[in-house]
Formats: structure tokens, sequence, C-alpha cells
């Protein structure tokens, strides 16, 4: 089977259909709003309970490693298809 232009690592529209889905976008709107609401109660309280400022961005965080492990997959699945391709 030729490499079509809709291999993930040669298709940008792939690419970014594929890391923002809509649950990956719900998932990110989510945790940007885990971050924001944690920074405000870490602000207004003058930085108070310590482990609120990093535990508001841990969400952030686990979703960039998501994509990024995602992204590391969906590479190596399509290398690994080129190389067994005549």
């Amino acid at each position: 089977m030729p490499m079509t232009e809709n291999s993930y690592r040669k298709s940008l529209r792939t690419r970014m259909r594929v890391l923002f889905s809509p649950a990956r976008s719900a998932l990110f709107a989510g945790a940007l709003l885990v971050a924001v609401i944690g920074n405000i109660l870490y602000i207004r309280d003058d930085g108070a309970p310590e482990w609120l400022g990093a535990l508001s961005v841990s969400p952030i965080f686990a979703f960039l490693f998501w994509e990024l492990a995602t992204d590391m997959r969906r590479r190596r699945d399509d290398r690994e298809r080129e190389e067994r391709e005549p």
C-alpha cells in the first residue's frame, strides 16, 4: 500500500485532527479551567496553601505529556509502516 497524504507525519491536517480532536479539546479546556481557578484561589489567599500553585498547573502538564506521547506513538507507527512497505 503506497504512502498516502493522510499519513500522520506528512499531513499537518491529519496531525491537527488527531491532536485537537473534540475530546482532547474539551480536556484541554478543562485543564485550563482548573489552572485558572487554582491560580485565582492561590493569588487571592496570598499563596497560603503553597501546594495549590503547583497543583493548579498539573492538569496542563498532564495534557501536554499526553499530547507528546500520542505524537511520538503516531510518528513511530507511520515510520514502521513506511519501513514495511516495499
